[in-house]
């Protein structure tokens, strides 16, 4: 399945340094809907995270740093989603697009990513541009994958698949932060955080739970705090 867009934690790193850095998306995370508080509203809101390997920018061990940004997965004129991906494209969205946009295609392809700091001293992405020469497909060193949300609540709605299974893997190497977001966390002497709604619906669905979360998963990302047209093999 695709993300479809439309217009309708803590863990020890290596910190990217502030600046523009070339970056290529390997990784894309549908964490589901929750509620959401901003400037005294409270919302539901759909959860996206899109990756970034900055292989130009390495760490002690010799792999290329990365970095994270959270979005509302909503395209509507006012969403960062849409200005960063239209910066990214180098070109507006088309009405047609607007209705129905597969985040997935841009698993792979090369930008820019602006990063700066919080008010608390970390790394965030404040901004995504098209890169030198228009982007383009490109390779690596981290493995290109999607966790689809769909496909992991199968795993807990008794409609177990291969592709369920496969996205239980890949929730196990996301970080605690984001595993918490999308499955809950129970755990004594921490907040207790409701799973999205989608797995709840799931839950109650099949009577399945996702096993709490590790104390110490692997975390390898910060956590997220928020004319050249493409080429035609790039459906982007």
């Amino acid at each position: 399945m695709g993300i479809i867009a439309s217009g309708g934690g803590g863990g020890d790193f290596e910190q990217v340094p502030v600046g523009t850095h070339n970056a290529i998306c390997y990784k894309l995370v549908d964490a589901g809907t929750t509620m959401n508080e901003y400037q005294g509203e409270v919302n539901k809101r759909h959860n996206v995270f899109i990756f970034w390997e900055l292989s130009e920018l390495r760490m002690d061990d010799d792999r290329p740093m990365s970095i994270n940004c959270q979005y509302t997965l909503s395209l509507n004129e006012r969403a960062k989603l849409r200005q960063h991906l239209q910066a990214w494209r180098n070109k507006s969205f088309t009405e047609e697009e607007l209705k129905s946009f597969d985040l997935t295609k841009i698993l792979g392809t090369t930008c820019k990513v602006d990063v700066g700091l919080t008010s608390g001293g970390n790394a965030k992405v404040v901004g995504v541009f098209c890169a030198d020469g228009g982007a383009k497909k490109a390779a690596t060193v981290n493995d290109q994958v999607v966790f689809d949300l769909e496909d992991y609540c199968k795993e807990f709605s008794g409609e177990s698949t291969e592709a369920s299974k496969k996205a239980c893997d890949i929730f196990e190497g996301l970080p605690r932060f984001m595993q918490w977001q999308i499955g809950g966390c129970d755990e004594p002497g921490k907040e207790s955080i409701d799973p999205c709604f989608e797995l709840q619906a799931a839950m109650a669905k099949g009577g399945n739970k996702p096993a709490p979360v590790a104390e110490e998963p692997k975390q390898e990302e910060a956590p997220a705090l928020a004319d050249d047209d493409f080429e035609d093999d790039i459906p982007f």
